[in-house]
């Protein structure tokens, strides 16, 4: 069974070109029309363009990144571009990469309408990262968000690339979320006046994420790599929405300076497709799976803030686990069609944990340990032809695929060089598995790679300073 999505034209990722005014126009309308103050509110606009060059080198000749983002197993994020990649901080060639620009519009009216803008570009392309307004009610702590935005699920998932604390993105977003999960539509949180912070929020999303809302749609005069020449009848994506969300985050202070914080998140996609194609030694021929899937996630963290200048003493932890299913049913298969009906639950995990220190004023020292994978598996029938419908509740014998999981401990340290330029050296520690033919018999063999990656980075403001929030695990 293969579990590398090759197909090109069915790529989605977080820099889709969109009409995000088509998207919004109503819902921002009824926002305005429902909450405009007086007039006299003060409206303000921030532009700012971030920068993001990286020096990169590694001891797999070059392929390290690529190796990552392709790793062998059901993450369904995999790129044919070399060396992998995607929107939130992909592959990385050996020598100096122009990782991306990011312009950025921030705005504000009063203190009830905000707004922000994100258009990204590597230099090859480009899109709308981020383009949404929010209008809250301060008095009931109410808000509500509307346009296309990063969702809030988790710690780190709205963070852009010039907000993260290491060069490269967490596994957990990285794999199970393909880069970021981000899609047009509405948001809903509160967030009451408490003696700590507490706030509750639900998405509802119209989203192509690779990982866990891909759409295929149906499929005509499709030739498969035999050469057979066949319709695949993928369902057509509903309409908005096809995706939801639910989070809950608190901070709670313990003693003074002293913050611990938690949160839940919990994903829902209503529609999920794949095509995988023939890939000798990992998958025997062409197939498509369709269905739901579901992604649970526990957020934990402690932060303690030193009140010195620039950072100085300051320490945070915090780690997150992510549980995903794919409960898919198979909807075409080359050479054995009798299989089409039969199910295919995929589940995979990811975690992280992380510690950073700020060891002078302006210096910042951290370790991350990631892992992709410590559960991995595909649940399908070893029996199809002896199963009875419903095929969805596994009512027949079945044989379970396992792969194994990648990990990755990095250690970094960060120079905020003043309010507008960091430079930050990582090194990182992968062992990660791949598929590649070693016996020269032109088929795949599952195989682990070790090797160590080096990462030297700067980062640069144009335009204000961005504000410092100490309050790092809640988007205020």
């Amino acid at each position: 069974m293969d579990f590398h999505r090759l197909s090109n034209e069915n790529r989605r990722n977080n820099l889709e070109h969109y009409n995000v005014m088509k998207t919004t126009r109503p819902l921002l309308i009824s926002l305005v029309m429902l909450t405009t103050p007086a007039m006299a509110d003060e409206f303000s606009i921030t532009p700012r363009m971030y920068l993001d060059i990286v020096g990169y080198k590694d001891t797999a000749d070059g392929q390290g990144t690529g190796y990552i983002q392709n790793t062998n197993g059901i993450f369904n994020v995999h790129s044919d571009a070399p060396g992998g990649g995607h929107s939130h901080g992909g592959s990385l060639h050996s020598g100096l990469n122009f990782r991306g620009a990011d312009l950025s519009l921030s705005a504000a009216y009063g203190d009830w309408l905000t707004g922000r803008f994100n258009f990204v570009t590597d230099g090859r392309s480009g899109g709308v990262e981020e383009a949404w307004l929010k209008a809250r009610s301060a008095p009931s702590g109410l808000a509500i968000k509307g346009g296309k935005f990063l969702s809030d699920i988790g710690w780190q998932n709205y963070l852009h690339p010039h907000g993260w604390d290491f060069v490269d993105q967490a596994l957990p977003y990285q794999l199970l979320f393909a880069g970021g999960l981000a899609g047009n539509g509405a948001q809903v949180s509160w967030q009451p006046a408490l003696p700590f912070t507490l706030q509750l929020g639900a998405e509802l999303l119209s989203a192509g994420n690779e990982s866990v809302a891909a759409t295929v749609g149906p499929i005509t005069n499709y030739t498969s790599t035999s050469g057979k020449v066949v319709d695949i009848p993928f369902s057509t994506k509903g309409a908005w929405p096809n995706l939801w969300t639910f989070y809950a985050k608190a901070g709670v202070p313990i003693a003074p300076q002293h913050t611990v914080y938690g949160g839940v998140s919990y994903i829902k996609s209503e529609l999920h497709q794949e095509l995988h194609t023939y890939h000798p030694g990992i998958n025997d021929a062409d197939h498509g799976l369709e269905g739901r899937t579901q992604t649970a996630g526990l957020s934990l963290g402690y932060q303690f803030n030193a009140e010195q200048e620039h950072g100085h003493g300051d320490v945070t932890l915090e780690g997150e686990y992510f549980y995903q299913r794919k409960d898919l049913l198979l909807n075409f298969h080359e050479t054995k069609p009798w299989n089409v009906g039969q199910p295919r639950v995929l589940n995979v995990d990811s975690y992280y944990v992380q510690a950073l220190y700020g060891v002078a004023p302006r210096w910042q020292l951290g370790l991350r340990y990631d892992v992709a994978g410590n559960i991995q598996e595909a649940l399908r029938s070893s029996a199809p032809l002896k199963c009875a419908p419903p095929y969805q509740a596994m009512a027949c014998p079945r044989v379970d695929s396992k792969f194994d999981g990648l990990s990755r401990l990095s250690a970094v340290v960060t120079w905020a060089i003043d309010d507008r330029q960091k430079l930050r050296l990582q090194l990182s520690l992968a062992r990660v598995p791949v598929a590649e033919d070693i016996n020269g018999d032109n088929r795949a063999d599952a195989l682990r790679k070790n090797f160590t990656q080096a990462f030297l980075q700067y980062q640069v403001v144009l335009g204000a300073a961005p504000k410092h929030s100490h309050q790092r695990f809640i988007r205020e």
